[in-house]
Order: structure tokens, then sequence, then C-alpha cells
């Protein structure tokens, strides 16, 4: 397939509340909408959302580069078999060094057109081996009392994982997880995310407060990366990177003892094909792979809930971001029901877009 034309879109979404990215404020969403169309006029959608507190660039940056893309790939031959994610993103771009946030949007724009061609949702273009219902880590927020109402009603909706923000307060945090896990009763699988907050002293402290029975793993706990093996083995308790993905190769954290899980955010590490090659390696190592949400629209959370879905291992995703979201840019609202996203029937096509929100600036 050729590339006759590419228009960009931006969008600005109202959040329900402000959000909090390692201290700094987000009160609303901005970010690209990047439309792909083919010369025989089939279209792809794919969304540029830089994270402020995570992404290395601003939307502005991401939309000079954009500005280069198009001049670079109007006119240009899609690859054949380009969604197998094998390096042919990479040979395709090559020498174009594009930001993590915009890699992710063009390749997204494009694999959403080979599957609206074909007719298929994304997930059964990229795998042979996926699952067309993804497992969604809940997400709990607020003080005691609200993550403990909130933990009894996803109970009661069918969810199977749950994800516990701690840090800070080391008192406070064991607290909180003894509170939600009166409430599963070791029934569902409990995730921590400590953002890097805690000193080995306070981590270990933690780690021996708790019971690990309830606790399937904690990331990133330390602020120091290679105090994980002490950490580990003083708790026992499994340790998932996040942060520390950015900062290390992955060659250079595979061997820590202690890390099991890697969560992977397509928006902050660099695209799609990368983040299916981490996937691929962590297999090969027996490591377990999450795809996060950086809270993208549902646009883009739907493109990541097929890249979780066309894992061969079926692991809760990091997608209960939607509900910060006051507006969207699906018409039909991205439904998790029993826990759990259906992807079988999902694609991203014009009529599913609200262009209300949309304003076309190239």
């Amino acid at each position: 397939m050729k590339i006759a034309s590419i228009q960009i879109y931006k969008y600005t979404l109202a959040l329900k509340q402000p959000l909090y990215v390692h201290k700094v404020e987000i009160s609303q969403r901005e970010g690209l909408m990047v439309h792909v169309t083919s010369k025989e006029g089939a279209e792809g959608f794919g969304e540029i959302v830089p994270l402020e507190g995570w992404s290395q660039e601003n939307l502005n940056e991401a939309y000079e580069q954009v500005q280069f893309i198009i001049s670079t790939l109007v006119g240009e031959h899609i690859p054949e078999a380009i969604e197998k994610l094998d390096g042919k993103f990479q040979s395709w771009l090559e020498g174009v060094d594009l930001h993590p946030s915009v890699q992710f949007g063009v390749e997204m724009a494009v694999l959403n057109l080979i599957a609206n061609v074909r007719n298929q949702p994304l997930f059964k273009i990229i795998s042979e081996t996926g699952h067309d219902h993804v497992r969604v880590n809940a997400l709990l927020q607020g003080t005691r009392y609200d993550i403990v109402q909130q933990a009894r009603k996803l109970k009661e909706d069918g969810f199977t994982a749950m994800k516990l923000k701690v840090g800070g307060s080391v008192e406070d945090s064991i607290a909180k997880v003894k509170a939600v896990s009166e409430v599963t009763q070791g029934k569902i699988l409990l995730s921590l995310d400590a953002n890097q907050s805690w000193s080995l002293e306070e981590a270990v402290q933690f780690g021996k407060g708790v019971d690990h029975g309830t606790i399937s793993y904690i990331e990133e706990p330390l602020k120091n990366v290679y105090h994980i093996p002490a950490f580990y083995k003083e708790t026992m308790i499994p340790v998932a990177l996040d942060e520390s993905l950015l900062r290390f190769p992955l060659d250079e954290l595979k061997g820590v003892e202690g890390v099991d899980v890697l969560v992977l955010k397509p928006t902050v590490l660099g695209g799609i094909e990368k983040t299916w090659q981490i996937m691929q390696q962590a297999k090969g190592l027996g490591l377990e792979e999450v795809i996060s949400s950086s809270f993208e629209s549902g646009v883009g959370l739907l493109t990541l809930a097929n890249l979780a879905g066309g894992a061969s291992r079926d692991h809760a995703a990091g997608l209960d971001t939607l509900k910060w979201f006051r507006q969207d840019l699906l018409k039909e609202k991205l439904v998790i029901e029993g826990g759990k996203i259906d992807i079988s029937q999902r694609l991203v096509r014009r009529e599913d877009l609200n262009f209300y929100f949309l304003r076309e600036i190239k």
C-alpha cells in the first residue's frame, strides 16, 4: 500500500480530577491524532500523547517531528508484512530518530490502517496466538476508606487483579495493603507500585509488614535499582521494573535477582514494535510482561489492549485509566466488563471517532 496523505489533528480532553505523575500535576490530556490515508482510500488513526513527568519530549516537540515525518512518508509504500513487528518499522523509518510518543502514534496509525483493510482487530494481524479478552489490573486510588470500597466493588464486578499505589509513609502503605487484603481474601492478585520512593531499609520494613500471599509483585520499590537483590532476599516479594527500563538496557537488568516482571509503556518506551520485541525477549528470559497505559485516550488504550491481547500469555494489563477522563475520542466507550476488555470486534475507524474534540492542524 502507498500512503497518499497524512493529516494531523490536535485534541484536548478534560479529566475528572488532576493526575499526578512524578509530582507533575496534569489537569487535562492534550495530544495529536495522526490520520493516514492510503492511495486506495483506506484509513488508519494513531495517537501521540506524551506524558508529562514521564516522557522525554513535550507535545510541541512531538508536533515539530510529526511535520517532518509527513514530508518523509507521504508517497511511500508501506513495507510488506510490517505488522509482524520484526524490525520492518525500524528499517522503514531508519535515519529518522523519532521521539517515543511519535513512534508509537505513527506505528499505531499504520497498523490500524492494515487492520481496517483486512477488517480484523489489531491483535489478530500481529499475532497468531493471541486472545480476544484482555484482563485488566484495576487501579485503586484515594484514602484507605476509598480503596476498600473500590476493592469490594471491583471484586463483585469480577476483577481478578488490582493495583495499589504505595510509597511515602511505610506504616500507611502497610495499613492500605492490609485493608485491601481483608477484602480480597487472597482471591484477587494485588500488585503494588512504589515509584522508586523508598530506601532499602524502608522497603524491607514494608515487605516484612505485609502478607506476601496477597501480593503478585511490587513495581520499583527502591530509589536504587541495584538494591533489588537485597530487598528480594529479605522479603521474597517479586519486583517489577518500570521507570528503570528507560534508564538501563534490558541486558543489564535481566540478571538482577528478584526481578520477575517488566511493566511496558509503549508511549514512553518507543513504540509498538520495540515493545513487542521486548515482550518476546522477556518471554525468553522467563519474565512476565505487563502492558501499561500512559493515560492515552480510548484510541490509544484500545491499541494497547490489542498489544496485550497479541501476547501468548494472559497477564492483567494496566489499562484502567479511562476512568480519569471526562471526555474521550471514541464515540463508543471502551468498556471493562467482568474485569476484561473485549477486543474481538473493535477496530478504530473514522465512524468510531468523536471529531468534536479533533481540530485539524495539518
